[in-house]
């Protein structure tokens, strides 16, 4: 193995062993697992670079493009992560899906290559120089990533670009932001390089695109070990620029509030396990951002943190009047489509499991008696 491999090697390890470490975090479920799947994506990225500089896909054909649909994946990932994480946002499930529609069309693109004879697969390769018709979609292929990347990212820094380029009176904040604006500059500079020696066929553009990707992984940790709650004071100041100009601006909030409030006591329309935010905002006589913005901004909650803390008191209620009834049924009953989503969301609003709660609360009862 030459230095080069090597050195993208190290790179691949490095960037799978955080994103397992960041199963590990406190985080909630659902953020750790996007963001080790981007970290995972992006390490897999590298797979292709290794085999391919390597020689190695000369030899196994088949490992050509083999990184394309994870590499595709990175950039939806990062979008979503970003709304959720960082907005406060929630998409609906069908927003998320044609995000990753790209992934799917890379994968059917990909499959006669995959899936014909080894002899096929050299010609395809040999061919690649020569602009047959597949060989060229091969070739574009490999950029994609790139681009979707870049289609991704430079539109969300032209819309909050106010913050970005803007001063901050906390030091803790204007050192967050300092820091993801430089990181951020830098992944869109990196992928911008390769991009550009792709089209050039510069392949020293690209390499050099290539050996920057283990570096800024590495800054990328260092960066989250030294300031852990970066995300948080970038995410706080970005909401504050997507609502200043607010939608809900001439409407009646205490009736908002109330309808809400009838909706989830009444009506009881968090027990839809499959209730959306879109569904939610339509029953409001809003849109999904008006709704969206009226959570964060008025009740200082995300979507899915307001339905499920409803659904995690009506399970209380239900824990305690039918002791006999198992913990999964009530769970079911209130919305929860799994019993690990509700114990997370339990033990967030609740400050202790299910089975710990009857079990204090039966105690209780008990006391009483004497």
């Amino acid at each position: 193995m030459d230095l080069e491999t090597a050195y993208l090697v190290f790179g691949i390890a490095f960037g799978w062993i955080w994103s397992l470490g960041i199963l590990l975090s406190p985080a909630s479920l659902g953020e750790r697992t996007r963001a080790s799947l981007i970290m995972f994506c992006s390490s897999f990225w590298l797979v292709g670079a290794a085999t391919f500089l390597s020689g190695l896909v000369k030899t196994y054909p088949i490992l050509y493009a083999i990184h394309i649909p994870f590499a595709l994946g990175i950039a939806p990932l990062l979008y979503i992560h970003f709304q959720i994480t960082l907005l406060g946002l929630e998409l609906s499930k069908k927003e998320n899906l044609l995000h990753f529609l790209p992934i799917l069309f890379s994968v059917i693109l990909l499959l006669p290559f995959w899936l014909g004879s080894e002899e096929f697969r050299l010609r395809t390769l040999q061919e690649i120089t020569q602009g047959k018709t597949y060989s060229s979609i091969l070739v574009f292929l490999q950029i994609t990533p790139k681009i979707s990347i870049l289609s991704y990212f430079l539109p969300l820094l032209w819309i909050y670009r106010s913050y970005l380029f803007r001063s901050e009176q906390d030091e803790n904040e204007e050192r967050a932001r300092r820091m993801f604006l430089i990181f951020i500059c830098l992944v869109c500079f990196v992928i911008f390089w390769g991009l550009t020696g792709s089209i050039l066929r510069r392949i020293e553009f690209v390499k050099e695109s290539i050996f920057s990707l283990p570096v800024l992984l590495v800054v990328g940790f260092l960066l989250s070990q030294r300031e852990p709650n970066w995300l948080g004071f970038v995410g706080k100041s970005l909401r504050e620029v997507r609502y200043k100009k607010s939608r809900l601006k001439g409407m009646d909030e205490s009736k908002i509030k109330d309808r809400l409030e009838t909706l989830m006591r009444r009506e009881k329309v968090y027990a839809d396990e499959d209730l959306t935010l879109s569904q939610l905002a339509e029953e409001l006589g809003l849109t999904n951002h008006q709704l969206s913005e009226f959570l964060n901004q008025r009740l200082s909650m995300k979507f899915s943190d307001y339905i499920n803390s409803w659904r995690v008191e009506e399970a209380k209620v239900l824990l305690l009047e039918d002791p006999d009834r198992s913990i999964l049924a009530i769970s079911e009953s209130v919305g929860f489509n799994s019993k690990s989503a509700f114990n997370e969301a339990f033990k967030k609003f609740a400050d202790s499991t299910p089975s710990e709660f009857r079990k204090t609360a039966v105690l209780y009862k008990a006391s009483l008696k004497f």
